[in-house]
């Protein structure tokens, strides 16, 4: 007599096939992957929580959770006791973030995730040379297009 899948086994292998293609999972995809663990297949939060961190550690996917938390006390060492990182202290801060994200952001991407711990933990920008935090301040802000043909829509005629 076969063995039948419980709620909790299901899940997993839909936690593992949801990372299959980005071995990085955001806030915001782990939050949907629990509460589809909770609606759908009927487990409680800390279950679900757990078989997300389980799934996630038997196959090498990085959470972004952990990656943050990872991330602080680099920034602590970058940023000193008054908590402002440079313009190339981000850099490398944003560089570590991707490495230990799996290499699988973009160096935008990875930029943002950066800026995003950075306020969440209460650290600063340093200023450049002109006084200007505008380096920073361009971070997740998007870009206008070049050219006004490239912002309208393509008709048939």
């Amino acid at each position: 007599m076969p063995k039948q899948d419980t709620s909790s086994e299901r899940f997993m292998g839909y936690v593992e096939l949801a990372a299959l293609d980005r071995p990085f999972v955001s806030k915001a995809e782990e939050r949907r992957l629990l509460e589809q663990g909770i609606s759908q297949f009927g487990l409680d939060p800390t279950e679900a929580r757990g078989i997300v961190l389980y799934a996630a550690q038997q196959n090498g996917i990085r959470l972004e959770r952990e990656v943050d938390g990872r991330m602080v006390p680099i920034l602590d060492r970058f940023g000193g006791k008054r908590k402002k990182l440079g313009k190339k202290k981000f850099r490398e801060a944003a560089a570590l973030y991707n490495e230990l994200a799996g290499g699988v952001l973009s160096e935008e991407e990875a930029r943002l995730y950066v800026k995003q711990v950075m306020e969440q933990n209460k650290f600063r920008p340093k200023r450049s040379m002109l006084m200007s935090r505008r380096w920073y301040d361009k971070i997740g802000k998007e870009k206008k297009p070049t050219s006004i043909l490239a912002a309208l829509p393509f008709r048939t005629v």
